[in-house]
């Protein structure tokens, strides 16, 4: 839109945003349903799958609309499945938090006020990052979908599926998974 929002527009953003926050019951019980030893991007997918049954009715709403839908919602989604996962309850949404700060919430619970800032700035970061990655392989799959007239859940799990591949998304996977493996940086180097 050639700027960012400020004062009163930015406000009213984030507003909309802390608004929509809470995750559908449908999406909450498909969490549920799912096996805790499911992968967690086969449970975004379904999530997505869910919300595009939910909001089929979006194409005919402001996209603006369609667009705060969805970026309010995927914390939620994401942090469900996590501690779903993880075999922990989830964490209701806080409208009144700000956006990175409901997500840890919703992650890890009350962490206290040091390691909460700590880790907040970092997904800042973190996310500006990633909304500043192009075109990558997601990204090309949501806009193909979306150039045929999908509903954007339906787009977003195409998009997640994409994610979902060794070559993209797996890949940062993989490399956890080392990481976690090595465990120390003693260990560096060692076989």
């Amino acid at each position: 839109h050639g700027a960012l929002p400020q004062g009163r527009e930015l406000d009213d953003f984030a507003s909309a945003v802390g608004n929509e926050c809470h995750v559908p019951a449908q999406v909450v019980n498909v969490i549920k349903s799912l096996p805790s030893s499911a992968h967690p991007m086969a449970i975004l997918i379904a999530s997505f799958v869910t919300l595009a049954a939910c909001y089929h009715a979006e194409n005919s709403i402001d996209p603006l609309k369609s667009a705060i839908v969805a970026i309010s919602k995927v914390p939620g989604i994401v942090a469900a499945i996590y501690r779903h996962t993880s075999g922990m309850p989830a964490v209701e949404a806080d409208p009144n938090l700000g956006y990175v700060q409901n997500f840890v919430k919703m992650m890890f619970g009350d962490l206290g006020s040091t390691r909460q800032s700590v880790i907040c700035r970092a997904l800042e970061s973190i996310f500006i990052m990633h909304a500043d990655h192009e075109q990558n392989a997601s990204t090309a799959t949501v806009r193909v979908t979306g150039s045929a007239g999908a509903n954007l859940f339906a787009c977003l799990s195409a998009g997640a599926a994409t994610l979902w591949g060794p070559a993209h998304g797996g890949a940062n996977e993989a490399a956890v998974r080392m990481l976690e493996e090595i465990g120390s940086p003693e260990r560096v180097g060692m076989s």
